[in-house]
């Protein structure tokens, strides 16, 4: 199973993009990683309008965290992580600066939130 977890900004990402945000993920990840798209699960977590900051003013940014099998090759993780993030963009209409996109190994739990 490859998961994702989609922390978003309360009122940034609506409620009717998500599924497309969902099948894009499936999608990619089928794609670059030769996963079944049934294999991956996407989960969406808000951070509650006013608790999120950056740079003094509130946040729109969006943090999007893979959970991916181990020992995938740098040049396929790059990729993935273009195109998840080219995707979020497109679907969401926000820029790069607002969307971060991270793919670590399964089991690997860094201590960083």
């Amino acid at each position: 199973m490859i998961t994702f977890r989609c922390i978003v900004q309360e009122g940034c990402i609506p409620l009717d993009i998500r599924p497309r945000l969902v099948s894009g993920l499936a999608d990619i990840t089928a794609e670059v990683l030769g996963a079944a798209p049934d294999d991956v699960q996407v989960e969406f977590n808000e951070i509650p309008h006013g608790a999120g900051y950056r740079g003094g003013e509130l946040s729109t940014t969006s943090l999007v965290r893979g959970a991916i099998p181990p020992g995938c090759e740098q040049p396929v993780r790059e990729q993935l992580l273009m195109k998840i993030c080219d995707m979020w963009c497109e679907v969401t209409g926000c820029g790069v600066d607002e969307v971060v996109v991270n793919a670590s190994d399964q089991g690997y739990a860094p201590n960083v939130y």
